[in-house]
């Protein structure tokens, strides 16, 4: 071997080690920096002619595992999608307060069944009856705001959405930078570490967002998927979301779709592609859990009016009202008429309570008989015009518009009016009585239907105007956008050409699912695939007989009925004058109508406070399957499943942070900087820099003894 060759072994040796010693340092210097990855640069012999001729540095790489990265990418969506659903879920939870509160919603309720109860034992109590009327309100107003609050939790959720799609396209622009970068670093054989550490710490802010799988490229690059495949980027190329929050956020609202607009120019819905991340979280929260809660908490106050409401439309003020006014039913008065079975009675009373007048109406006969006489028939197509005929002016019965109202004559003693059903036979359609039906003398009222047993059959009519229009979006089980269809109702008037009309493959519903009609008119839409699709309305312009509710309100379609809670409140003319607060029975088997009528008779405020333990039928909404249940027991219940969610919401949030504790640490053993590793490498190198160097001085030794023996 020739002096030159000792050399040059000696100078690659030196050449060598220089370089490894700039990599340890610089690992040790970034011993701290989050998200570093250690480098690795492999040492390569240098062979010519089968003799060895030194050692020269070979590519500089990360020591990253794909197997660890993956994992870590996969606990950081799963942690990511359970901290958004748990932030979201703590707040809903924490709407409803603790159960120990009185200021708690279904303490308030139980205040306001107890205030009653207590007006029962004496109802002449005027401050009773502000107290009662108090908590009503309070309970009504406390429903409204958890709602409202819950609408407002879904419309943060939404925003945060938008906020998470522009991150997620930076992040995509700059991971597909990055990937130029390094393929154009790596084909010169040159140092890429530096941008590929760069860009695996954009992946990880990526994978907090949504769930990505990253496969190597050959040139040094990465190609980023969804967990389902869709393509996120690929070389410089990289696909683009868009997303426009909604303006305001109810309980209807048709949220839009996360669009991608992919590297190939094809369009996809991103909820279809999603299987964790924050934005999954939230849309999880948004669409699914959020709506729940709210259905069932307005499932609750809906029916807690409504037995409120059937009390005291059982009951009466003393003395009797001059009038009483429904409210708007969007019926026709023969519609509003059909159905009806038993016997109520109207029943004009004078200021001293007692009875002047009584018509009793038979609707299993047809029939009416007036102050006990003879019976007589009335056509059930012109009812108030004949019961007006009956009653002899004592009274008037009047229809307007959906609107039942009756009104006392004001002269011969006919000072009140008052509606009594039947002890054995009451009055009954859709389990609701005559007057409560009407609702005549509701006491917590509502501008919007709050049942939707319409009473419609296949041949009625629908009510709608020809042509006006619904705007509907249908989404898949997964929460993506498939269509919007604006429907517009056809020109056959019927229940049956609306059906027709809704579940029309081509301008209806018929591709996605259909519209049915049961037994009590309630319109119901079942989607197809599994999970079903779902619809909502994004717009409607519809008048049932041009003043009635629309048809989204009318059949409770989009989860109309979640917005029932800020449709809700106390009769104004009760909380003007709390002397109208219905307390009393009357009493038809007076002796001569004599006292019928009392004002210590608190029998009313005993039955309205008698609804908490009474059986009710409730609609099936959000968790609750629906089913016979009492008041005290689905708010209980409601309670109870809001507790759970948050507290499963809770479980997973600390179980994914643990198993993303696991994988990092797994990952940093792997592909972290180790000091006591970094200090053996450093002591190595000195070494082989230090022998490197020796080397080359003994050859020069030699030179120059060579040189010396020629002189």
């Amino acid at each position: 071997m020739s002096l030159n060759s000792i050399m040059n072994i000696g100078v690659s040796g030196l050449m060598t080690a220089q370089d490894q010693l700039r990599i340890v340092s610089d690992n040790m210097a970034n011993v701290n920096t989050p998200g570093y990855i250690r480098k690795i640069s492999q040492q390569q012999s240098l062979v010519t002619g089968g003799v060895g001729m030194g050692v020269t540095s070979g590519k500089v790489t990360l020591a990253a595992d794909q197997f660890l990265q993956a994992a870590a990418l996969k606990a950081t969506s799963a942690s990511s999608q359970s901290d958004a659903s748990y932030e979201l879920l703590d707040q809903i939870q924490s709407q409803f307060g603790d159960i120990t509160d009185t200021n708690n919603l279904f303490n308030q309720g139980s205040s306001t069944l107890s205030s009653f109860a207590s007006l029962g034992e004496d109802p002449t109590s005027a401050a009773g009856r502000q107290q009662a009327l108090s908590n009503l309100s309070s309970f009504l107003s406390e429903a409204n705001r958890i709602s409202t609050k819950i609408q407002t939790i879904r419309g943060d959720a939404d925003t945060r959405i938008g906020t998470d799609v522009s991150s997620v396209n930076d992040l995509l622009k700059n991971i597909s930078q990055l990937n130029a970068t390094i393929s154009s670093t790596t084909v010169v054989g040159g140092d890429a570490t530096g941008a590929q550490t760069t860009q695996a710490g954009y992946i990880t802010q990526l994978s907090k967002l949504m769930d990505v799988k990253v496969s190597q490229n050959a040139n040094g690059g990465v190609t980023l998927r969804t967990q389902t495949g869709m393509l996120l980027a690929d070389g410089g190329s990289y696909a683009t979301l868009s997303y426009t929050p909604a303006t305001n956020v109810d309980a209807t609202t048709s949220f839009g779709p996360i669009t991608v607009n992919g590297i190939n120019g094809e369009t996809r819905d991103l909820a279809d592609n999603l299987t964790s991340g924050e934005i999954k979280g939230l849309l999880d929260v948004r669409d699914n859990t959020a709506p729940a809660v709210n259905s069932q908490l307005n499932e609750y106050v809906n029916q807690f009016s409504t037995q409120l409401n059937a009390a005291h439309n059982a009951s009466s003020s003393a003395p009797a009202p001059a009038s009483l006014t429904g409210k708007n039913t969007s019926l026709s008065q023969q519609e509003a008429i059909a159905g009806f079975t038993g016997k109520t009675t109207i029943t004009t009373l004078s200021s001293s309570g007692n009875i002047t007048h009584t018509l009793q109406i038979d609707f299993s006969t047809n029939q009416y008989t007036y102050d006990g006489g003879a019976p007589a028939g009335f056509d059930p197509t012109n009812f108030v015009n004949d019961i007006n005929g009956a009653l002899g002016g004592a009274a008037t019965l009047n229809f307007s518009n959906g609107v039942m109202s009756v009104t006392a004559a004001g002269s011969g003693g006919n000072d009140g009016v008052a509606i009594v059903d039947d002890a054995t036979t009451p009055s009954s359609k859709q389990g609701q009585g005559f007057s409560q039906f009407f609702g005549l003398n509701d006491l917590v009222k509502s501008d919007i239907p709050t049942s939707y047993k319409t009473g419609l059959g296949g041949s009625d009519n629908h009510g709608f105007t020809p042509g006006s229009v619904v705007n509907f979006a249908v989404r898949s089980g997964a929460g993506s956008t498939l269509a919007t269809v604006n429907f517009q109702v056809p020109a056959g008037g019927t229940m049956q050409n609306l059906l027709d009309g809704l579940n029309d493959t081509t301008t209806g519903m018929g591709k996605y699912g259909v519209f049915s009609l049961d037994s009590s008119g309630t319109l119901s839409f079942k989607g197809y695939g599994s999970p079903a699709t779902t619809l909502s309305v994004s717009g409607d312009d519809t008048k049932r007989y041009g003043t009635g509710a629309s048809l989204s309100q009318f059949f409770g379609l989009s989860d109309t009925a979640g917005t029932l809670a800020s449709h809700l409140g106390v009769s104004q003319t009760v909380l003007n004058n709390p002397d109208t607060l219905a307390l009393a029975h009357v009493n038809l088997s007076a002796a001569g109508g004599t006292g019928a009528l009392n004002k210590a008779d608190g029998a009313g405020g005993l039955s309205i406070a008698a609804v908490a333990s009474k059986s009710v039928t409730f609609n099936k909404a959000g968790l609750n399957s629906g089913g016979a249940s009492t008041l005290q027991r689905y708010g209980s219940d409601l309670a109870g499943q809001v507790g759970n969610l948050a507290a499963t919401a809770k479980s997973s949030k600390e179980s994914n942070a643990a198993l993303l504790s696991e994988a990092s640490n797994r990952l940093d053993s792997a592909q972290g900087v180790n000091l006591d590793e970094e200090l053996v490498n450093l002591t190595t190198f000195q070494q082989a820099y230090s022998a490197s160097g020796r080397l080359i001085q003994a050859a020069k030794d030699m030179y120059d003894t060579l040189l010396n023996m020629v002189k």
